[in-house]
C-alpha cells in the first residue's frame, strides 16, 4: 500500500501542476482537446473543469472555458451537414456536465440558457429507454444514458439549491426548468434499471447477451448515486429512494431500491476488481471516434462511491497504476496502452475524480469510524438538526445521524448571512428582505446561499448538505435556517 498511500500524499500537490499545464495549454477559443495541441472539444473541455475545481483554480479560466461550452453545445450538435459535428447524445451529456462543474458559475452568461437546451434536446431525443448515442438510432446507450441521468441530477440539485422562482439569465424559470427535468431523470433511471442484469452488473451493449462491462457498471452507479443523493428544497430526499421495477431485458424483473442497486453494482465492481484495475475499456458503442474509459480509474471511483473503504487490498494495484501514470516531464497524468504511455486530459480527468472520491471517502471514514461499508455515500446527505454561532466567524453544527457535532469556519460576508438568518423567523425571509440587510442586489442572495451550504457540505466531509433552505415566504421566494 506504500505506493498508493504516496500517491494519494501526492494527489494535491500534482492536481495543482496538472491545473497549471492546463492553464498554459488553454485554447484561444477557451477550450482543450484530449491532448494538449488537440482541437478543443466539448467532452475534454467538459473534462478539465473539474480538474480546475479539484485545484482551487476559477475566475478568468473557468469563465472563458464556460463561454466555449455556451458557445459550442447548440454548434456542435448539428449534422455534419449543416456545419456541426454531428448529433452526438455526448456532446450534451458531457456539455452539461461541464456547464454545472462550477455551480456558482451558473450565473454566468449564457450557462442557465445553455443548460436549459440541453434539457429540451434531451426531451425531444430520448428514446424508448433511454438516449442513443447518436440521433436516428433506436438502440439505447448505456453510457451516453448513464451521463444523461447524472448531468440532470447535477442540474437539479443546483435549481433546488436556487429555489423556486427565481429568474435566471436569459429568463430561465428555476421552477419551470425543474419541472422538465424531473421526469427525464426518471426516464433514464427505468432505463438503466430495465438494463440491470441479476448479478449487479451491466452489460457493454444494451438488449444483446455481453459480457458485463466494468465501466459501464461504474457509470450507471454513479448516475444512481448522484440521483439518490440529493436534497430537496425542505431538505427531504430529492428522489424518492423506494424499490423499483430492476431489470427485465435478462431474466426475471426485480424490486430494487437504488441504494441498494448502488451496493450492489460497488459490490460486484469489488469482486471482478481484476478486470478493471489495470486496464482501458474500448467501447465499440461510440460512433465517430475510437473511445476508451479509464476503467482503471472510472471503476476505483465508482467503487469507492458506493461505500468500499479507499485502502481496501482490492483496490490496491488500481491505485499503484495511477501513481505511476503520474508524467512530471508532461505535468499531467498519462494513459496505460500497448502503443506506449501519453498525457491526456482524459487520464487526468478519471484519475483526478478517482482521487477526490477517495479523500471525500477518507474525511467521512474519520468522522465517523464506526460506520459500516455501503451506507452514507449514497444516503440524502447531512439533514442538518442544529446550528448555533461560535466564537469568531464559526458555526456549530449538528445533523442527524452524525455523532458529535461539526465547526465551519465562514468568510466575513457568508457568516453575516448565517447570523442574518439565526435572527429571522423560523418561516424565514424572503429573497429581497435578505438582500436589504446585507447591501447586496437581490440577485446575489441565491449565489451567497450555494457558496454556504457548499462550505457547509465541506465542513461534513464532502456529505450533501444544507444549511440555507430555499422556501416560499408570504407567496414570495425566500430562504430559512436548516435546524429551526
Amino acid at each position: 500500500m506504500k505506493r498508493s498511500r504516496g500517491g494519494l500524499t501526492a494527489f494535491e500537490a500534482r492536481a495543482g501542476e496538472a491545473a497549471r499545464t492546463l492553464l498554459r495549454n488553454q485554447g484561444y477559443d477557451g477550450g482543450w482537446g484530449l491532448t494538449l495541441t488537440s482541437v478543443s472539444s466539448i467532452v475534454n473541455t467538459s473534462e478539465v473543469l473539474p480538474i480546475l475545481r479539484a485545484a482551487g483554480i476559477a475566475g478568468q479560466p473557468v469563465r472563458r472555458a464556460l463561454d466555449f461550452l455556451v458557445g459550442a453545445i447548440p454548434e456542435h450538435c448539428l449534422p455534419r451537414h449543416k456545419g456541426g459535428r454531428g448529433e452526438h447524445s455526448r456532446f450534451i451529456a458531457f456539455g452539461l456536465a461541464g456547464l454545472l462543474s462550477h455551480p456558482h458559475f451558473f450565473h454566468h452568461n449564457g450557462v442557465a440558457e445553455t443548460a436549459a437546451w440541453c434539457v429540451e434536446w434531451l426531451k425531444d431525443h430520448r428514446v424508448d429507454r433511454g438516449w442513443p448515442e447518436v440521433v436516428g438510432l433506436d438502440d439505447t446507450s448505456l453510457h451516453q444514458t448513464a451521463l444523461a441521468v447524472h448531468g440532470l441530477a447535477q442540474l437539479r440539485d443546483a435549481l433546488h439549491e436556487l429555489g423556486p422562482g427565481l429568474r435566471l439569465p436569459g429568463g430561465v424559470d428555476t421552477g419551470s426548468l425543474l419541472e422538465r427535468v424531473e421526469p427525464l431523470i426518471d426516464h433514464g433511471v427505468h432505463g438503466l434499471l430495465y438494463h440491470r442484469r441479476s448479478s449487479g452488473a451491466w452489460g457493454w451493449r444494451t438488449y444483446v447477451d455481453t459480457d458485463p462491462s466494468p465501466s459501464k457498471t461504474a457509470l450507471c452507479l454513479l448516475a444512481f448515486s448522484a440521483v439518490v443523493s440529493g436534497i430537496g428544497p425542505e431538505g427531504e430526499p430529492a428522489y424518492p429512494d423506494v424499490p423499483r421495477e430492476a431489470g427485465g431485458v435478462h431474466g426475471s424483473v426485480r424490486m430494487k431500491r437504488l441504494g441498494d442497486v448502488v451496493t450492489g453494482a460497488g459490490q460486484w465492481l469489488l469482486h471482478n476488481h481484476h478486470r478493471w484495475e489495470t486496464f482501458v475499456e474500448d467501447d465499440k458503442d461510440v460512433q465517430g471516434t475510437a473511445w476508451e474509459h479509464m476503467a482503471y480509474a472510472l471503476c476505483t471511483q465508482a467503487a469507492v462511491r458506493s461505500g468500499a473503504d479507499p485502502r481496501d487490498p482490492r483496490l490496491t494495484k488500481a491505485w499503484h497504476l495511477m501513481n505511476d501514470l503520474w508524467d512530471p516531464e508532461a505535468g499531467l497524468w498519462n494513459e496505460p496502452g500497448a502503443s506506449g504511455k501519453r498525457a491526456t486530459i482524459r487520464a487526468a480527468y478519471y484519475t483526478v475524480s478517482a482521487y477526490t472520491e477517495a479523500l471525500r471517502r477518507l474525511t467521512r471514514l474519520s468522522l465517523d469510524d464506526g460506520a459500516p461499508e455501503g451506507t452514507g455515500v449514497v444516503s440524502a446527505g447531512m439533514v442538518i438538526e442544529h446550528v448555533a454561532l461560535g466564537p469568531g466567524r464559526k458555526v456549530i453544527l449538528s445533523a442527524r445521524g452524525s455523532d458529535g457535532e461539526v465547526v465551519c469556519e465562514l468568510s466575513e460576508r457568508l457568516f453575516d448571512l448565517v447570523k442574518v438568518m439565526h435572527n429571522a423567523p423560523e418561516g424565514g425571509l424572503v429573497t429581497e428582505q435578505i438582500a436589504g440587510t446585507l447591501y447586496v442586489a437581490p440577485s446575489s442572495v441565491p449565489k451567497y446561499a450555494q457558496r454556504l451550504n457548499q462550505a457547509v457540505s465541506a465542513a461534513f466531509g464532502g456529505a450533501p448538505a444544507r444549511l440555507l433552505l430555499a422556501c416560499q415566504v408570504d407567496g414570495a421566494g425566500g430562504y430559512r435556517l436548516a435546524g429551526r
